[in-house]
Parts: C-alpha cells; sequence; structure tokens
C-alpha cells in the first residue's frame, strides 16, 4: 500500500472539509476522495462517515487514524535515523525543484554552494510543485526549491521542516511582440477579451493568478491551460494569447523582442523562492543553509 494514503486520511481527520484536505494535499477533491475509498477498500470497512452534514470519521477510521499516524511517525524517525547516518565524504545532496527555478535561480544557488563547500554531486528532480513537496516530506530528497506566496500555504509542517528564502521572482503578463507592441494588452475589453494561456487552477501560480484577477477588472477568456511554466511559454511564443510567467523565466525574449510585458506594475505578482530543509546534523548541512540563508540579500536573486 502507498503511505501516502495514510498521510491522506490523517490529513482529512485534522480538516473541516474533504475540499481543505484536498487542497492542503495538492490534489483535485474527486482524487482525493478516490485515494480514501482505495484506502478504505484496502482496509476492509468504511473510514469516513458520508452520510453526516459533517466531516466526521467512523468509529473504524478513528480506531485506524490513530494508528495510522503512529506508523507515519515511526516511519519518520526511522528515515530521520538513517538520514543522521548518511556519509557526506562525497558532498553529495539531491534535490527537488520546481522546473522553471532549475532553469533559473538554482543554478546561482548551486554556484554560492559550492562556491562554500567545493565541488557538490547533486541528484535533482524536477517536476510540479505538488510531487516536488510530496519527494521531500517523504525523504525521497534532502532539499525543496519552490516558489511560495505570503496568502498561499504549501502544507508543509513547520514543527518537521525549516526553510530560508533565497530569492525574490515575480510573476509578469507578457504577451506575443508585434511591432515593438503586445499582441494582447491588459485589462481587454468586454467586446474582444484577451485569450489567457492558463496554469492550472489547483496549482500554486493558478491560484495566485486567480486571487489577482477576482480583485482587477479585467476581460479574459480562459483557452488553454497547463502546469508548466515552459509549455505556457512555448503557447505565448506562438500567440495564443497572454500568460503570467516568472520574468527571470522570460527574461531572454524580453530583452531581444520575441515578448513584451502586456500589463502595468499591478497585474505584477511576486512571490518568494525558497529552500526547505530539515535540521543540519553536520558541517556540510550546515554550510549550505548558512549561505542560503544569505541569497535572499544578494541584488542578483531579486528579480522585481
Amino acid at each position: 500500500m502507498d503511505f501516502k494514503l495514510l498521510e491522506d486520511l490523517v490529513c482529512l481527520a485534522h480538516s473541516t472539509s474533504f475540499t481543505s484536505a484536498a487542497r492542503e494535499r495538492f490534489v483535485t477533491q474527486p482524487a482525493f476522495s478516490r485515494r480514501i475509498k482505495a484506502l478504505e477498500q484496502w482496509v476492509g470497512a468504511e473510514l469516513v462517515n458520508r452520510e453526516s452534514q459533517q466531516l466526521e470519521l467512523t468509529e473504524q477510521g478513528q480506531a485506524f487514524v490513530v494508528e495510522a499516524e503512529e506508523i507515519l511517525n515511526r516511519l519518520y524517525l526511522a528515515r530521520d535515523s538513517a538520514r543522521a547516518l548518511k556519509k557526506n565524504a562525497n558532498n553529495e545532496i539531491s534535490v527537488a525543484a520546481q522546473n522553471s527555478i532549475v532553469q533559473t535561480l538554482f543554478m546561482q544557488w548551486m554556484q554560492h554552494v559550492e562556491k562554500a563547500v567545493g565541488p557538490v554531486y547533486v541528484r535533482l528532480s524536477s517536476d510540479r510543485l505538488a510531487d516536488c513537496i510530496d519527494l521531500f516530506v517523504q525523504g525521497t530528497v534532502d532539499y525543496l526549491l519552490c516558489y511560495t506566496h505570503k496568502e498561499l500555504g504549501l502544507g508543509i509542517d513547520p514543527s518537521r521542516f525549516q526553510s530560508a528564502v533565497i530569492g525574490m521572482e515575480t510573476l509578469v503578463p507578457v504577451s506575443l511582440a508585434v511591432n515593438a507592441q503586445p499582441k494582447y494588452c491588459l485589462p481587454g475589453t468586454e467586446h474582444d477579451p484577451l485569450p489567457l494561456v492558463a496554469y492550472t487552477h489547483q496549482s500554486l501560480f493558478g491560484k495566485a493568478i486567480n486571487q489577482l484577477l477576482d480583485k482587477q477588472p479585467c476581460y479574459l477568456t480562459r483557452r488553454y491551460e497547463n502546469p508548466f511554466a515552459h509549455t505556457l511559454k512555448s503557447m505565448v511564443l506562438g500567440g495564443y494569447g497572454v500568460a503570467w510567467l516568472p520574468r527571470s523565466f522570460v527574461k531572454d525574449e524580453l530583452m531581444r523582442g520575441e515578448l513584451c510585458i502586456a500589463g502595468d506594475e499591478s497585474w505584477h505578482v511576486p512571490f518568494e523562492v525558497r529552500l526547505y530543509y530539515r535540521d543540519p546534523d553536520n558541517a556540510f548541512a550546515k554550510s549550505i543553509v548558512q549561505v542560503s540563508e544569505t541569497m535572499a540579500s544578494i541584488p542578483s536573486c531579486k528579480i522585481a
């Protein structure tokens, strides 16, 4: 059995609804419900009372979640113990990072790390935010590099993990350039809404942009959707619409005049780039943390 299902049930037990639990686990509600159902099938008993108006576990569910939490705690402790015995003679680390960070701030981070500790062997995993978080929380990787937004949580337990801001990023609306002007420019008009090349609603960028659009009057029609910034950039370069992309991710296209900013600063969305890590237990790990904690003050790591 995938022990992520145990984490799902524990999360549900501490939530007020399937919706909030699914949001914390970075999956859609239907997908989360299927995972709970799969766990119930494995256990052979109903764990959630679906006839109640409020979320509540059945008697079997209440008993099972206590054991599930104990199992997870033991797994986490076992993994932490194994990690404490890990040899660092070869300066080896594993990192999970969102794709657009890998192509931008990650390299700056590695340069600063290697300047402090010497050559490092890096096992890098690049994927969607939810998958990167899973890899980190489960202990598959040592570090997590991701975007964070002050109004949107990631569901990472601060009592288990620490973090440091290593840089700043800004999502900016961009459009294909035509005669040095944006093909599409915000806010659009009621009779001619702009085609939006969008992130998925459940993604961190998608949630942040939805918040912005709730506050800013504009006229957009959602035409294309994908969770990856590099896919959205390709579609914008193809002239398919306007998209919000990390400024550092499109700086070369902006300088070459292939893309244009499609709205003033009121349409920009600031983010932090954070490094999540476990309590450093050796000099090598402590050096990485110390380097990371100083990066946010370096001008080159601030992308306005």
